[in-house]
């Protein structure tokens, strides 16, 4: 069954509501215990201290003969005691509260400011003013003056803890468990905020890596094509062969197109899979190239990000071997280091091509992803360097910490 609401069961815009709102209503908007806090907080014990003040008066004015003096006196440390219970501890709370103390260090403060306050007000109460009178000490036996300092000590225990009560009450004690309260539900926004700003952090980044590996996919893609056309023009039987070896290369890397882009690691395995089939599309382009791949088999499942591998293999033909004249090697080699803050993967693509005077300087779209991707990934852990090699040509390295797949060893 469906409910209607009405016009009269809509809640008041903000604005409207905190105009017509009590001080106390409005105090409860701002943080316990702070500066705003205390200026509503005094405000809403006006009206209430004024008219108290005005029952007083009236009760002290209508008290006839010798006794009024003792009332009215009894009435202006009750007038007292309520205007120091009403703001001494909060005062003192507040104070506490602007020192920007550690929050253990500032609970401990703010419940003693309260105390503080509620004990010098206490000594004011009537919970001593219970005494027998001399006289009846005097007429009465010793038995009955017995009964009667028993009786004395009783009223006096109870009227300290009806005291205890009201100062409890009236010195902050509700306002003390609102405000544990605030702090709690407060802690528990500001660690939901920095969850949702971790997550927000974490899908940008994730949109980023996607970015910057959708950017490595067609460049290597459309220069093996690119390859294998001008293969087909010129000499259909190594064609042919590279046909063979894209078909081979396809089938390692098609399933790391469909699923890596949604992945953050993949298996060093998959990625020796997809750099030997590609160099086999360039070495049936190009005979007179050698090709090794160096891999431990406890190192094929370490975890390492996808497409990164492929990218200096590539660079490595494009700017070094494609330039060199005469026989060429690329090694591609995986490698476990020792180092002071924990395991590392060392991977490296070695070629003799041109070296520097012909090869990319580092700064290509290719290894500037691979080092904007390494520092979204591991921050300063990881890192890609180029060196030159003595007998000639580049070896780029990238070394990250060592880690292993879920549920597999590195």
């Amino acid at each position: 069954m469906e409910t209607t609401t009405t016009p009269h069961d809509q809640p008041l815009p903000h604005s409207l509501a905190t105009r017509i709102a009590g001080w106390g209503s409005v105090a409860r908007q701002y943080p316990i215990f702070g500066k705003t806090w205390f200026g509503y907080r005094v405000r809403s014990f006006l009206a209430p201290l004024g008219l108290l003040t005005l029952i007083l008066v009236l009760i002290g004015a209508f008290i006839p003969g010798s006794a009024a003096t003792l009332v009215r006196g009894a009435l202006l440390a009750v007038w007292l005691v309520v205007v120091l219970a009403l703001f001494l501890g909060r005062a003192l709370a507040v104070l506490v509260c602007r020192q920007g103390w550690p929050a253990q260090r500032e609970a401990l403060g703010v419940v003693c400011a309260l105390l503080f306050g509620a004990l010098c007000t206490l000594p004011l109460t009537p919970y001593t003013q219970v005494n027998p009178t001399p006289a009846a000490i005097r007429n009465a036996t010793p038995e009955q003056a017995e009964r009667l300092r028993a009786q004395t000590r009783e009223n006096q225990v109870v009227n300290l803890v009806f005291w205890t009560l009201v100062l409890a009450w009236l010195g902050g004690g509700t306002d003390l468990r609102a405000w544990l309260r605030q702090r709690r539900l407060l802690r528990e926004n500001e660690l939901l905020g920095e969850v949702a700003r971790y997550r927000d952090e974490r899908n940008e980044v994730e949109m980023q890596l996607s970015i910057l590996a959708s950017q490595v996919e067609p460049h290597f893609l459309f220069n093996t094509l690119s390859g294998v056309r001008a293969a087909m023009l010129s000499d259909p039987a190594r064609g042919v062969a590279m046909i063979d070896h894209l078909v081979d290369y396809l089938r390692a890397t098609i399933p790391q197109l469909r699923a890596d882009r949604a992945q953050t690691y993949v298996p060093l395995g998959s990625q020796l899979d997809a750099a030997q089939a590609y160099l086999g599309i360039i070495r049936a382009r190009l005979p007179r190239l050698d090709v090794v791949i160096d891999c431990p088999p406890d190192l094929r499942n370490a975890a390492i990000p996808p497409l990164m591998l492929i990218s200096l293999v590539e660079n490595a033909v494009k700017h070094g071997i494609e330039l060199k004249k005469g026989p060429a090697r690329i090694v591609v080699s995986a490698m476990h280091r020792q180092a002071d803050d924990g395991e590392r993967l060392e991977l490296a693509v070695a070629d003799d091509g041109v070296g520097f005077g012909g090869a990319t300087s580092g700064s290509g779209i290719g290894l500037s992803n691979i080092r904007e991707r390494l520092k979204h990934l591991y921050g300063g852990a990881a890192a890609l360097s180029l060196r030159a090699n003595d007998d000639g040509g580049v070896t780029a390295a990238i070394v990250l910490p060592l880690r292993a797949m879920p549920g597999k060893g590195a």
